[in-house]
């Protein structure tokens, strides 16, 4: 068994006599939440197949991004995918049955849902409520094939737009979103 102290003292001997370790983490499972996303409530003469948008946006530099990508950890990212998102229920609503469609797209320059020349904008989510069957608090999707979002991992800025149409709520609602990532990087 090798205690903590002994790997430092080894690695600490090692970095003294000029050894460059090699450090590579893969993460399969990293989550990051945006808690309390708000919805406006949808007016009263609103039917089924209507839409309501509501955009957020986290920094990208504690995974380590920068408006360089040559500088940092960013050139050392080998993969960097969303394997699937939760949506659960916060406020103003019981369930998600009123939810027909769902999309979440992202881009690293502003809230969009359309790609302009040379700035990418990636399609996280695209979901079709299946017909007939109840949703409840949670709604679970998992992607398969994963989503990469390296291409966006160049600025300290991610945006993101969720789209929600169905028979909307006539009260302004809320949810959390749980993105879970996939992360391998090497030094």
């Amino acid at each position: 068994m090798i205690r903590p102290r002994h790997a430092l003292i080894a690695l600490a001997g090692a970095l003294a006599s000029g050894c460059t370790p090699s450090v590579e983490i893969d993460a399969p499972d990293i989550e990051i939440t945006q808690p309390n996303l708000q919805f406006a409530a949808a007016p009263s003469s609103a039917g089924p197949g209507t839409s309501v948008t509501a955009p957020f946006k986290f920094t990208t530099n504690k995974l380590g991004a920068t408006n360089n990508p040559d500088a940092g950890s960013l050139k050392n990212i080998e993969r960097l995918q969303v394997t699937g998102v939760v949506l659960k229920v916060n406020t103003g609503i019981d369930d998600f049955s009123f939810l027909d469609h769902l999309t979440v797209v992202a881009a690293n320059t502003a809230y969009t849902t359309e790609s302009s020349p040379g700035l990418p904008v990636i399609k996280v989510i695209d979901y079709e409520a299946p017909y007939g069957v109840a949703i409840g608090p949670v709604l679970q999707l998992p992607l398969n094939p994963p989503v990469d979002m390296l291409p966006l991992w160049g600025r300290t800025w991610l945006y993101l737009t969720v789209t929600a149409t169905g028979n909307l709520p006539k009260v302004a609602w809320s949810m959390d979103v749980v993105f879970s990532l996939s992360l391998k990087l090497t030094q």
